[in-house]
């Protein structure tokens, strides 16, 4: 019966999402449709895209076995989730200006107008988007975990994974942008509002309260509540920094920048995104860093979330549970489909004479081809989430240094660029074959010493070399372009309609 009501209220939710999703659906006619929606997204439904594509299932199961089983140093996720909020504020006008002056869907289409290079551009889109596809593997088997535990076992790992993989997959593909953020917007409500309330009540259930629950870590657990020597503080202060500028590198979050249908649009969404993901955030590891103290909590930590709802809440609350580790990963799930679908299309694709019609054509296939091929590669063993995730912060937060700078600087230029991601990236992929490059600066992780390289190199090959003449031109539409011009057009338009 318990696994009955717990089935009971995920198969709710997920039919819930295929009418909302149904209700609000729109015939996509162009590549500028499927991929950015058109541009046309108003700040609210790009607050919950961006949360759909930065919050993620796994917080409820690698992430939270982390926190029952080293503590502190998982809490960075929330940390640099504020973090977040600058780096965002420094991309949102430069990169919105430019995507819609000249239909810019990608990080790959930006680097390659700033840079006025395609080869810079596909060295982009290649190497975001092998890094960025471990998150898409990871948040897919997320689905296996929350459906073997929300139902008992009843349902078996992977046929759980599989069902729900190919739903998300299904409506991205007939539904572009329009669906993922619609789907965002219900299912980051849940997670994020009533995941929060459910976090809270079961602290208290299980600990007696927050304060509770840090008396008794630090009289029985003290070790979890300290960065311990061995990733040491420059290791924390290393993920955090990666995280807070890596994230950003995400190729899903310069579509979602794309979206909104203004500048003004997009600051509002920023604002709101961090503050509201770091509450149910903390709240979530908060729960699992006392899971240790419980009688009974699980050797396999990953499942300790919905341990401890079955045993303080219930078959509501284990289907609850699952609602919010489901309605994360299918947005992420959603968002790194179509955006890997729309890279290949564009970047990939684009370098050959196909018109933008095949290349709409040919990205709503690969959407479903991508989500099979990972689906596929998630039933294999993976190991424990934060070393991966953290190899590939380090790896694609060297992309922030030719992007960031490149918004700001004029001097930058693509000979800079292109040797100092470079380095900066084989600096994090040989950091175990050439541990000399990274040993002398100690716990700091090899992606910092990667940018400390791609730094130096951007600048002095940037001085050393000719500024690129198209640059002037690109910093002139940014200073001329009035932020409230769409809104403005807009207003014209529905004045004359009426």
């Amino acid at each position: 019966m318990n696994a009955v009501i717990a089935s009971s209220i995920i198969a709710g939710f997920i039919l819930l999402n295929a009418i909302i999703i149904r209700i609000f659906h729109k015939r996509q006619d162009s590549m500028e449709d499927y991929a950015v929606g058109g541009r046309s997204f108003p700040w609210y439904l790009s607050l919950f895209g961006f949360i759909g594509s930065w919050y993620v299932g796994s917080m409820y199961t690698g992430w939270f076995g982390d926190s029952a089983n080293i503590g502190l140093f998982a809490q960075y996720v929330a940390v640099y989730s504020l973090g977040t909020m600058i780096t965002m504020f420094i991309l949102v006008r430069p990169v919105w200006v430019w995507g819609k002056l000249h239909n810019l869907q990608t990080n790959a289409d930006l680097v390659a107008l700033r840079y006025n290079s395609k080869k810079f551009g596909l060295f982009i889109a290649i190497t975001t988007f092998l890094f960025w596809s471990p998150w898409l593997i990871v948040e897919i088997k997320t689905l296996g975990y929350l459906f073997s535990a929300a139902t008992y076992g009843a349902v078996p790992f992977n046929v759980g994974m599989i069902v729900v993989s190919l739903f998300v997959i299904v409506y991205s593909w007939l539904g572009g942008a329009r669906a993922t953020v619609i789907g965002d917007l219900v299912q980051g409500l849940f997670f994020t509002f009533v995941g929060s309330a459910t976090m809270i009540f079961l602290i208290n259930k299980a600990y007696g309260g927050i304060g509770e629950m840090f008396t008794a870590l630090a009289e029985k657990a003290p070790q979890l509540l300290v960065i311990n020597e061995q990733v040491g503080y420059g290791g924390w202060s290393s993920a955090i920094i990666a995280g807070s500028i890596g994230g950003m590198m995400m190729p899903g979050m310069f579509i979602r920048l794309y979206m909104t249908k203004g500048v003004k649009e997009s600051k509002k969404a920023v604002l709101f995104v961090p503050l509201i993901g770091s509450a149910f955030t903390i709240l979530a590891l908060w729960l699992g860093m006392g899971g240790r103290l419980l009688n009974g909590f699980p050797q396999d930590a990953q499942s300790g979330a919905f341990w401890i709802a079955d045993q303080y809440g219930g078959p509501v609350a284990v289907g609850l549970m699952g609602i919010f580790a489901l309605a994360a990963s299918m947005s992420t799930i959603s968002a790194a489909t179509m955006t890997a679908a729309v890279m290949i299309g564009r970047n990939f694709l684009g370098l050959f004479k196909i018109s933008e019609g095949n290349i709409f054509k040919y990205s709503r296939w690969l959407t479903l081809g991508v989500g099979i091929v990972a689906t596929l590669v998630a039933t294999m063993e993976i190991s424990r989430l934060v070393p991966l995730i953290l190899f590939v912060y380090d790896c694609i937060a060297q992309v922030s240094v030719p992007i960031l700078l490149g918004l700001y600087w004029r001097r930058a230029n693509v000979y800079g660029a292109f040797v100092g991601t470079a380095v900066g990236m084989a600096t994090v992929i040989f950091r175990d074959l050439l541990p000399w490059l990274t040993a002398w600066a100690g716990d700091w992780s090899a992606g910092m010493v990667g940018l400390f390289y791609n730094l130096i190199l951007f600048v002095v090959i940037s001085l050393a070399t000719k500024k690129q003449s198209h640059v002037d031109q690109l910093f002139d539409e940014l200073a001329s372009y009035r932020d409230d011009a769409v809104e403005e057009v807009q207003v014209e338009a529905l004045n004359l309609a009426k």
